[in-house]
């Protein structure tokens, strides 16, 4: 059915509405419910499944990291890691995670990672950590912390070292549920450090 564009002052005058309604109405007694249900059904399908929800329908953490756009090499920064959960579901355990990137831009040298993997449980470039991780692996870049009930959110420090180097640092910041990691999302933490 092909409707042509009229001025809303003119819909009444002409009947423009009541004709295109009776004409959708005496086309719709002539296709089969089931066939209007199919039609309906694959074009929802068009659009493809939310991003913000696993297969399961629960929800993706949404994550924000802040941390000064420059640094002096070997002082001490705070990252303010803040992941909210918007639901459906709480999340019974929240995970984050520190992981390497690629540069900003193509062809740039590699950031220097602000936190890469330490060795027992410790981590040199970790100065502190509140509130206090309920786990720590092994290499010292993913953390535990406790639950997190839908639409509501948390923020957790990290006291980071820089590197004594120059340059730019960053690290992938990855945040999800203990219980089900494809409830994932993540945010990048970088800086300029410079003299």
């Amino acid at each position: 059915m092909l409707v042509h564009a009229i001025p809303s002052s003119k819909w009444n005058e002409r009947g423009v509405l009541w004709k295109a309604w009776g004409v959708f109405r005496r086309s719709s007694e002539k296709i089969p419910w089931v066939v209007t249900l199919v039609i309906l059904s694959l074009g929802t399908g068009c659009f493809g499944e939310d991003p913000n929800l696993t297969e399961s329908g629960l929800g993706r953490p949404y994550v924000t990291v802040e941390f000064p756009e420059t640094v002096e090499p070997g002082t001490t920064h705070d990252a303010r890691v803040t992941i909210e959960n918007p639901g459906p579901g709480d999340m019974d355990s929240v995970v984050v995670a520190f992981l390497r990137v690629g540069p900003a831009q193509g062809g740039e040298p590699l950031p220097v990672p602000l936190v890469d993997a330490g060795a027992r449980g410790g981590n040199p470039a970790i100065v502190a950590i509140e509130p206090e991780p309920r786990g720590t692996s092994p290499d010292a870049v993913v953390f535990t912390f406790g639950q997190l009930p839908e639409r509501e959110s948390t923020t957790i420090t990290f006291s980071l070292k820089i590197p004594d180097v120059t340059g730019p640092a960053a690290n992938s910041v990855q945040a999800y549920a203990g219980e089900d990691p494809s409830r994932a999302r993540g945010a990048r933490l970088e800086t300029d450090i410079q003299d």
